[in-house]
């Protein structure tokens, strides 16, 4: 029976996250607290930093066998995941961000109090991850913790008294772990998402103020999953 354990190792003269950066962006103010613009950005990523999981004996660590000593542990037997940082080639990332935010000042009664807000943001990324120790054995992903898409909704309304809004958040999958720290699968993930939160205010004097906040009214699962071809619920 082969025997596992964990060990955490930093690997040394790490090269920093290096990045090249471009953007534009277009403002236009079209109306009293009022704004829509747009904006391209693209970074061309030049080094970036992995964290990987590698299966090896204790021998093969490098590290002096004196700390196994007195735990019963073959050496060159036992197996131990290693998680080691190490530097990647990195890679492209571009995308672009519309803002839209309307003031109703317009509208009859007290419906001038309300506007609206709204964002929403494409990015495409193509970052290069080791799956093994050489570096022959690649792969291209998205890079780690962002997704594809990313949309952004409030309505609010906003008087000397009250202050209501309500927001939806949407956001695509994404990868937090490539690769997997299971060695059987590819890499590990978040499903996609849609929560709605309330935040409701209100002054009652200038010293005191009432305030009520929902978070994730409709409770919105968190799932995570692993494997991007199997899509297997990860506990």
């Amino acid at each position: 029976k082969t025997l596992r354990a964990k060990l955490k190792a930093v690997a040394p003269q790490l090269e920093p996250i290096r990045a090249t950066p471009y953007d534009a962006a277009i403002e236009w103010y079209f109306a009293p607290n009022s704004l829509l613009s747009a904006a391209y950005f693209r970074k061309d990523i030049q080094s970036y930093i992995q964290n990987q999981a590698l299966q090896m004996t204790f021998a093969q660590t490098g590290l002096p066998l004196s700390l196994l000593a007195n735990s019963g542990l073959d050496p060159n037997v036992s197996i131990f995941t290693v998680n080691q940082a190490r530097n990647t080639p990195g890679g492209p990332l571009e995308g672009f961000e519309i803002n839209y935010q309307h003031s109703l000042s317009f509208l009859p009664g007290f419906l001038r109090n309300m506007g609206v807000l709204a964002n929403y943001t494409h990015v495409k990324s193509t970052i290069t991850y080791f799956l093994a120790a050489n570096a022959s054995n690649t792969t291209d992903r998205d890079l780690l913790g962002l997704s594809r898409d990313a949309f952004n909704g409030t309505l609010y309304y906003e008087d000397s008294k009250l202050s209501a809004r309500i927001s939806g958040s949407y956001r695509g999958p994404y990868i937090i772990a490539l690769p997997a720290n299971n060695p059987l699968q590819d890499l590990e993930g978040v499903d996609k998402s849609l929560i709605f939160d309330l935040s409701v205010s209100y002054q009652l004097t200038d010293q005191i103020k009432l305030s009520f906040e929902g978070l994730n009214l409709f409770d919105r699962p968190y799932r995570q999953y692993i494997d991007s071809d199997r899509d297997s619920t990860f506990v």
